[in-house]
């Protein structure tokens, strides 16, 4: 008897029904506290943890809480991912912890990761779950910046301190949520165009000699502006340099000189003028005065040569017009005037 005993007992073992033996754990919580989830951790993964007291309760000192069913994770990973999301939406964030038997995590809440997530400078660089970004900005305001980042974090964990003096951001959460705050700033800091920026732009004339283009513009230069220009003759070309804003009204200047075709008698000509009474000088300064503007800008020079009581003067066929005009005028016999 002795003998059918012991195979007797072992076929009754087989025959008992699964259902009677102990089964893994189901990831069903039905507003359950946070405590369920690490009793299901510790039997399904095997994982131990390490946690405050106060960190299993919320801002109202309740327990934090949980609803999540339906859930089927079937491989280890799969388990611990889903053990990470279930923290992540009561706002635990685990890290590991090393030198221990198996995996085991220290919770903390929003606060204490922040101060015990690693910091990096770049996204790249980030291995952990959780993490600290540094994102240094060149031209965007960091505060601002910070502003279009929040909605980015994850609710309840991730953070943004900003750094105003060093226009830094520290940002801390879950690693894919800092990637999204790194393009964030990336897209921000963008360099965008200023008045006050100094910039160099050229413009080719089509119409307008440059050169007298440059003395019309010298004629508009407004107080207080601080532009600067060069002529490349040959190419007919104007190269200016100065604030962005400054260069956009010059531009349109010129746009506006340059679009309306030469007319003959405003055409550039250099003329000799005779003199028969008044001397070069005299001449000349008479006309030097009469074209002020005109000779201050550029547009108008005139020469005077002793010895052949002659003028030369440079400008428009209706300048010289009315050189010639005035001249004629002055240059009298004195004996005529008595």
């Amino acid at each position: 008897m002795k003998r059918i005993l012991l195979p007797l007992v072992l076929l009754l073992a087989l025959l008992v029904p699964a259902t009677a033996q102990e089964q893994p754990p189901k990831p069903e919580f039905d507003n359950a506290p946070i405590t369920d989830v690490l009793m299901w951790a510790q039997k399904s993964i095997g994982c131990g943890f390490i946690y405050e007291a106060e960190v299993l309760r919320d801002a109202t000192g309740q327990p934090r809480r949980i609803t999540a069913t339906h859930l089927e994770p079937a491989s280890r990973a799969e388990k611990t991912l889903l053990l990470f999301e279930l923290l992540r939406r009561c706002g635990l964030v685990p890290f590991e912890v090393g030198g221990m038997p198996g995996p085991t995590y220290q919770l903390y809440d929003a606060a204490g990761a922040a101060q015990s997530a690693p910091l990096f400078e770049h996204p790249d660089d980030i291995k952990p779950l959780f993490a600290a970004l540094s994102i240094r900005l060149r031209r965007a305001s960091a505060a601002e910046v910070a502003e279009r980042i929040k909605p980015r974090l994850t609710d309840g964990v991730g953070s943004v301190e900003v750094f105003s003096a060093t226009h830094t951001l520290v940002v801390t959460d879950y690693r894919e949520r800092l990637l999204a705050a790194w393009e964030v700033a990336a897209a921000a800091d963008v360099a965008g165009e200023r008045d006050d920026d100094l910039v160099v732009r050229d413009y080719s004339l089509r119409v307008v000699p440059s050169e007298r283009a440059l003395a019309a513009l010298e004629r508009l230069r407004e107080p207080g502006e601080s532009w600067k220009a060069a002529v490349h003759e040959t190419a007919n070309v104007l190269l200016m340099s100065g604030r962005r804003d400054e260069l956009d009204r010059i531009t349109e200047r010129v746009r506006m000189l340059d679009r309306h075709e030469e007319r003959p008698e405003f055409a550039e000509v250099t003329r000799t003028i005779k003199l028969i009474y008044l001397t070069p000088a005299q001449a000349a300064a008479t006309l030097r005065e009469m074209f002020e503007p005109g000779i201050k800008a550029g547009s108008i020079q005139i020469g005077g040569f002793e010895r052949d009581r002659k003028l030369v003067f440079r400008g428009s066929e209706f300048d010289h017009k009315r050189a010639t005009d005035t001249l004629k005028v002055l240059d009298v016999n004195p004996e005529d005037k008595k």
